[in-house]
């Protein structure tokens, strides 16, 4: 077994005979996936990996190579130092845990617009309200309008419960996206939609003790009359521990490290474009992961590692499922239910916000800390991985969709579920796992 401090330094020997004209980013992005598995799986510390990548700049450099952003940074990747950082760190006081979920629409009369909110999540920090605007057809002018009218009438929307606690939407939060689709007409209809917090107005916690304070919310703007409602218990769904998608966490690495299915090059005033070696990229941080003691040699993981793709279900996606899984899909198409439901995780957190059903299209609302997604291949940084059998034996893997993330590295986003969820299907258990650990929850698919 060798020491990964030593395995990585020797991984450095072929970028000081590298020249211009070789295939230089192969070797820089095997040397940086390995040094990228070995801090995730807290094989060795990321300053130390740091130091052995940073000591090669020079070389390649004095060679004739740009050492930047058009082939690298040679360097340990940010969202690698995030995940090692948020995993140390004590999750004591998560400021957007979901308490609660109300689950819309809620039609609001702003100022200007019609605002619906689409679900109130209940946090320890606030209330975050998930909202789309009517839709106007125009051209990019009438969308910068559009947008800027509605974050200045947000600011107006005031919410209160049932013990007499108010919120208000600072200005500052109100985030001023639009999103722009071609219309029947063949013009482009601008819809105003987001995420934003409203905070208690005497600098109250939207919570007392963890739990949520109120038994239902009331929505006024201006003069018009208020809205009001209910603040449901959360769902009483079946959870307990399930095994990992590996029995070590390097198996897991090394399974979701499967290259795209797609050719996949780099390019550098340098060398030009260099199609990737993708399969030898992932062989060589299979073979540190053995070398050094991590990956067991004789690991199911391994067989056809180097055939394997990660499958894009984005381009399987019909017209018809690309249209169900768009955020404002027709009235009568869509089925939701609250969740709110906490999995019984030891080493991060992670609540099923919400269950959405359009046809056969279901997608969770996960939240989730650590919330760290990387896509840069081979650098990933995998955070959690959702997956799902429903009650006809039918396996389903949860593509992440539609996400934000906080700079403390709290996270919430959809997962749809592909292949698509059939009719006969009326539940699912719902699987969310990290490389270390994983939880399930038994769930009815709604509307069925």
């Amino acid at each position: 077994m060798e020491d990964p401090e030593a395995y990585l330094r020797g991984m450095t020997a072929p970028l000081a005979r590298a020249r211009v004209g070789s295939p230089y980013p192969v070797a820089r992005l095997s040397l940086e996936g390995v040094a990228n598995a070995f801090v995730v799986l807290g094989l060795l510390p990321a300053a130390r990996a740091e130091d052995i990548l940073a000591a090669q700049r020079p070389v390649l450099e004095a060679a004739g190579f740009r050492v930047g952003r058009e082939i690298g940074e040679l360097s340990v990747n940010p969202g690698t130092r995030d995940l090692r950082e948020a995993r140390a760190a004590a999750a004591e006081s998560l400021r957007q845990l979901p308490l609660a979920l109300v689950a819309g629409p809620v039609r609001c009369r702003l100022r200007r617009h019609d605002l619906v909110i689409t679900w109130a999540t209940l946090t320890p920090e606030g209330i975050w309200l998930r909202y789309h605007g009517d839709a106007r057809d125009g051209d990019r002018d009438l969308a910068r309008a559009l947008a800027g009218e509605i974050t200045e009438d947000i600011a107006e929307l005031s919410v209160t419960d049932d013990t007499g606690r108010t919120y208000r939407v600072p200005a500052a939060t109100v985030p001023g996206t639009i999103s722009g689709r071609c219309s029947a007409a063949g013009q482009t209809r601008w819809t105003p939609e987001g995420e934003f917090l409203a905070v208690p107005v005497h600098g109250e916690a939207g919570s007392r003790d963890g739990h949520v304070a109120g038994r239902w919310l009331e929505f006024c703007a201006g003069s018009c009359a208020p809205v009001r409602v209910e603040i449901p218990s959360p769902a009483a769904v079946p959870t307990g521990i399930a095994e990992p998608p590996w029995p070590t966490p390097a198996e897991c690495y090394l399974d979701q490290l499967a290259p795209p299915d797609r050719d996949w090059s780099v390019g550098s005033f340098a060398t030009g474009t260099v199609e990737l070696d993708t399969a030898a990229i992932v062989a060589a941080v299979a073979d540190a992961l053995v070398a050094v003691g991590a990956l067991p040699p004789d690991s199911a993981v391994l067989t056809g590692i180097t055939d394997r793709v990660r499958r894009d279900w984005h381009l399987a996606l019909t017209d018809r499922q690309r249209a169900l899984m768009d955020p404002w899909a027709g009235p009568g198409q869509e089925s939701s239910a609250d969740l709110a439901v906490r999995l019984p995780l030891e080493q991060a957190t992670a609540v099923l916000e919400s269950i959405t059903a359009r046809e056969d299209m279901v997608s969770v609302r996960l939240y989730g800390y650590p919330w760290i997604f990387e896509e840069y291949w081979p650098l990933i940084a995998p955070c959690f991985r959702v997956t799902a059998v429903d009650d006809t034996g039918a396996a389903h893997e949860g593509g992440p969709h539609n996400g934000s993330v906080s700079a403390a590295h709290e996270g919430s986003g959809a997962f749809w579920f592909w292949p698509p969820v059939g009719p006969r299907a009326r539940q699912l258990r719902v699987t969310v796992s990290t490389l270390w650990e994983a939880a399930w929850a038994l769930v009815e698919i709604p509307g069925r």
